[in-house]
C-alpha cells in the first residue's frame, strides 16, 4: 500500500498529465475544420487560431459559411443564428460538448460570438 506522500505525488502527476492534453492548440486549417470528426476535439484545438487569424465580427454570413462550412444542425440554442460544434468538452470525463455560437445583426453580419460548453 502507498503511503500518503507518494500517493499525493501520483495523483498530482495524473492531474497534470490529464490537463495537458485538454489545452492543445493547433493552427486553423479550413479543410481539417470542415472534415473534422465531431466526436473529437479537433475543432476545439483549432478555434483559438481561427479566431486570431479570422476576426469574425463584421463578417457576412456567407463569408463565415465559406470559411467554416454550413453550421451544425441543432435546436440546442433557440435564437442563435450559426452554431458550430467544437467537440466534447475538455474535461477528463466529457459529458457535454463545446460550441461556437455566432450571432448576426439585422444586416446579416456577425455581431458577436462566444464559446460555450453544454
Amino acid at each position: 500500500m502507498m503511503s500518503a506522500l507518494p500517493m499525493r505525488f501520483f495523483l498530482l502527476a495524473c492531474l497534470l498529465i490529464a490537463g495537458c492534453g485538454s489545452r492543445a492548440s493547433v493552427d486553423f486549417d479550413q479543410e481539417r475544420w470542415r472534415n473534422a470528426d465531431l466526436g473529437t476535439r479537433e475543432r476545439a484545438h483549432m478555434v483559438g487560431s481561427l479566431l486570431k487569424e479570422h476576426p469574425l465580427e463584421g463578417m457576412e454570413r456567407a463569408a463565415v459559411v465559406e470559411l467554416l462550412g454550413e453550421p451544425t444542425p441543432t435546436d440546442k440554442w433557440d435564437g442563435s443564428e450559426m452554431i458550430y460544434v467544437l467537440g466534447p468538452d475538455g474535461s477528463m470525463m466529457p459529458i457535454d460538448h463545446e460550441w461556437l455560437l455566432i450571432e448576426l445583426d439585422q444586416e446579416g453580419q456577425v455581431s458577436s460570438y462566444r464559446i460555450v460548453a453544454d
